[in-house]
C-alpha cells in the first residue's frame, strides 16, 4: 500500500484540477501530442504514468487506437482525437461516423475518458495539399461528426480541424493578415461551422519552418533573443517574437473574415532536435523555456491582451516514420528520445523550473549490439549503394543533411548508421542485418556528435498487444 501513495496523491492533484464540462479542465492547458509513426513505441500505460508525473493534463492522438484509449479510462487526463483523411474519403453515409464515434467515442466516454476534441481531418486548406487534392469536404464530415456526438448526447465534445500557417498569405506585419484568396469561400463556411458550434479555430504552427520561409533572422523565433535586435513595428505595436507575430496575424484574418472574437488554439507548436538548421536539443530547451515562461505570465499578444492561450505542444517522442515533406527535422520533434529519456529540461507547469521531466518507466531496451559496415573497400560498390539506399528507406536517415547531428560521418560511417537503423527499428533481428559489409558488433560505433541509437522493444511485443489496422 505505502509504495503506491506517490501514484494516488499525484491522481488526486489531477483530478482536482478538472472542473465541470464533463471533467474537462476549464482554466488555460499545456497539452501535448503524442504521434506513433515511430517503429518503437511507448507502450499505453507507460504515457499514461509520464502524463501523470509531468502534470500534462491533456493529450492529442492521431488515431484512436482502442489499446491506446483502454489505457486513458479513469485518468482525468483530457483527450484530442483524429479522424484521418483515409478514413473520411471511405465514408459514404451518416451511419458510418455513427459506428465509428460509438465505438471509439462513446464506449469509452463510459469507460471515464475524458474526451475534449475530435479533430477532422488535418490541415485541409494547406497548399501542399491544396495544389494536389484538396480536401473539399471538410465542412461535410465536420457536420456529419457533430450529429453523432449529438445523437449519443456528448454535446461537450468540440468538433474542429487543424490548420497550418500557410493557409495566411506571406506578410511582413500582422496586420497583413488575411487568408489566401483561392480558400476564402471555404474558410469563411468553415469559420461560421466553429462560430455556430463554439468550437475553437486550432492552427499548428512550426516556428523553425516560418521564421526562414518569411526571409526573418531565426532569432525572432525565440522569447529570449540576446544576439539580435530584429522586431516588427506594426502601428502601435512592436513584436520581438514570431509566435505573437503570427498569433495576431491570425487575429486579423478571422477579424477580416468577420470572426475576431472566436477561441484560438495551438494544435501543434515545439522545437526539432535534428535534422535541419538550428535543430539541437540546445535550443529546444531555449524555445520550449522562453514559450512557457510566456504563457505563464499570461499576458497574450498586442491584439488580445492578458488572455490564456491552450497549447498543445509537439511532441512526446521522436516518429522515425513520420513524412518528411517539409524537412528531416519532422521525424525529430520528441520531448523524450524513444528509449524513454528526456532530451533536455522542460517544466510543463509553467514555473521555470530548471529540471529535466521524469523518465518513462517501463521501457524494454534491447541489447548493446549494433549492425555496422565492415569498412573494406573490395565489396562490389554497386551492390553496396543499392543496400545503403535501401537500409536509409527502410529505416531513418533523417540525422544525415544540413545542420544534421550525423552529416559529418564519412561515407563508411554513414552506411554504418543506415545498417544498424534498419537492425535497431525491427527489434534487432539478425536478419535485417544480412547487408554488403554488414557485421553485428558489441562496440558502441557512436562519435561525439552522432549517437548509433540501440532502441527498444516495439510496444507489440512488450505487451502482447496488436497494432490496430484501422486507419482512423
Amino acid at each position: 500500500m505505502y509504495k503506491n501513495t506517490g501514484s494516488l496523491w499525484i491522481s488526486l492533484f489531477m483530478s482536482l484540477m478538472f472542473l465541470s464540462l464533463g471533467g474537462i479542465q476549464v482554466d488555460a492547458f499545456v497539452g501535448i501530442n503524442w504521434g506513433r509513426m515511430a517503429k518503437q513505441r511507448f507502450v499505453p500505460s507507460m504515457v499514461v504514468d509520464l502524463l501523470l508525473q509531468n502534470g500534462i493534463t491533456e493529450l492529442r492522438i492521431f488515431q484512436p487506437s482502442l489499446n491506446v484509449l483502454d489505457a486513458f479510462a479513469d485518468t482525468n487526463i483530457g483527450m484530442t482525437i483524429t479522424l484521418q483523411e483515409n478514413y473520411l474519403r471511405n465514408v459514404r453515409e451518416q451511419k458510418e461516423i455513427d459506428v465509428m464515434i460509438h465505438e471509439r467515442v462513446k464506449n469509452f466516454v463510459d469507460k471515464g475518458v475524458k474526451f475534449r476534441y475530435v479533430y477532422v481531418g488535418n490541415e485541409p486548406f494547406t497548399k501542399s495539399k491544396y495544389s494536389k487534392a484538396p480536401f473539399s469536404r471538410i465542412l461535410h464530415f465536420l457536420n456529419l461528426t457533430r450529429n453523432s456526438l449529438d445523437k449519443y448526447n456528448l454535446q461537450d465534445i468540440k468538433v474542429t480541424t487543424p490548420i497550418f500557417t500557410d493557409v495566411l498569405i506571406n506578410m511582413t506585419k500582422p496586420s497583413e493578415g488575411e487568408f489566401r484568396e483561392e480558400i476564402k469561400g471555404q474558410m469563411k463556411e468553415f469559420l461560421d461551422f466553429l462560430n455556430k458550434m463554439g468550437s475553437p479555430f486550432v492552427i499548428n504552427i512550426f516556428p523553425i519552418y516560418t521564421v526562414y520561409n518569411l526571409g526573418f533572422d531565426v532569432e525572432f523565433a525565440f522569447f529570449d533573443s540576446v544576439k539580435s535586435n530584429f522586431k516588427v513595428v506594426d502601428g502601435n505595436n512592436t513584436y520581438y517574437n514570431l509566435f505573437t507575430f503570427l498569433y495576431d496575424a491570425l487575429v486579423c484574418a478571422l477579424t477580416k473574415a468577420g470572426y475576431g472574437d472566436i477561441e484560438i488554439v495551438i494544435g501543434q507548436i515545439g522545437w526539432p532536435t535534428d535534422g535541419y538548421e538550428g535543430a539541437s536539443e540546445e535550443n529546444a530547451e531555449r524555445f520550449h523555456r522562453g514559450f512557457l515562461k510566456y504563457l505563464g505570465r499570461k499576458e497574450g499578444t498586442p491584439l488580445r491582451p492578458n488572455k490564456d492561450i491552450n497549447v498543445f505542444l509537439l511532441s512526446l517522442t521522436d516518429e522515425n516514420m513520420v513524412a518528411t515533406d517539409l524537412g528531416n527535422y519532422q521525424r525529430h520533434w520528441g520531448i523524450y528520445k524513444l528509449d524513454g529519456e528526456p532530451k533536455y529540461k522542460i517544466d510543463f507547469t509553467m514555473h521555470d523550473l530548471n529540471t529535466k521531466p521524469t523518465v518513462a518507466k517501463g521501457t524494454v531496451k534491447m541489447p548493446n549490439r549494433w549492425c555496422v559496415f565492415d569498412g573494406k573497400t573490395d565489396h562490389n560498390e554497386t551492390l553496396l549503394m543499392k543496400d545503403f539506399d535501401s537500409a536509409c528507406m527502410d529505416s531513418d536517415c533523417s540525422t544525415f543533411g544540413s545542420g544534421a547531428t550525423c552529416d559529418h560521418l564519412v561515407f563508411a560511417e554513414k552506411v554504418s548508421y543506415a545498417y544498424n537503423m534498419r537492425y535497431q527499428m525491427n527489434n534487432q533481428d539478425q536478419e535485417y542485418c544480412e547487408l554488403i559489409g554488414a557485421v553485428l558488433t558489441a562496440n558502441n560505433p557512436s562519435t561525439p556528435d552522432c549517437e548509433f541509437p540501440v532502441e527498444i522493444l516495439t510496444a507489440e511485443v512488450v505487451d502482447g498487444g496488436s497494432p490496430d489496422t484501422k486507419k482512423y
